[in-house]
């Protein structure tokens, strides 16, 4: 499985310039050449949906976000919006028949949520991972003597 790409502000490797360029490039197309997300939530979201969704709008500042990845962002605000309604349920209600099956819903809106979450660059890992430097696996336990062929 190939890496996640990094934007070329944050790469840390010294790299060629055909190949910041070609960084650059691919840049510039994923964000730049996309039309913008929309700001206002879609209409058929339900109240709670909308309010996430704004508040998503307003605070994902220079992640990469276009108008191709507002289906992801529509499906993490529902998610959220059941969420939060068997959260609220839960909370009302005594011990119920009922109770199990809305755990088990609970429990797939939050895998929902956690996996788009991740992959819309909302969560702290997901931003994380693109500010990791890249460990180079082959001279990792290799010494300074053998990297510089020093004798």
């Amino acid at each position: 499985m190939a890496r996640k790409q990094k934007i070329l502000s944050q790469s840390t490797g010294h790299l060629k310039v055909v190949q910041q360029e070609a960084k650059y490039k691919a840049e510039f197309l994923a964000a730049d050449g996309l039309p913008e997300l929309q700001k206002t939530p879609p209409a058929h979201l339900d109240k709670v949906a909308k309010a996430e969704y704004r508040r998503i709008v307003n605070a994902i500042g220079k992640l990469p976000l276009r108008d191709l990845d507002r289906a992801e962002l529509e499906m993490y605000c529902s998610w959220y919006s059941i969420y939060k309604k068997l959260s609220k349920e839960l909370k009302t209600e005594e011990l119920i028949s009922d109770a199990p099956k809305k755990l088990s819903m609970l429990e797939k809106a939050t895998r929902n949520i956690k996996g788009l979450a991740s992959d819309l660059g909302l969560t702290v890992n997901s931003r994380l991972q693109m500010n990791m430097p890249k460990v180079d696996k082959e001279n990792e336990h290799e010494s300074l003597r053998e990297r510089y062929s020093i004798s």
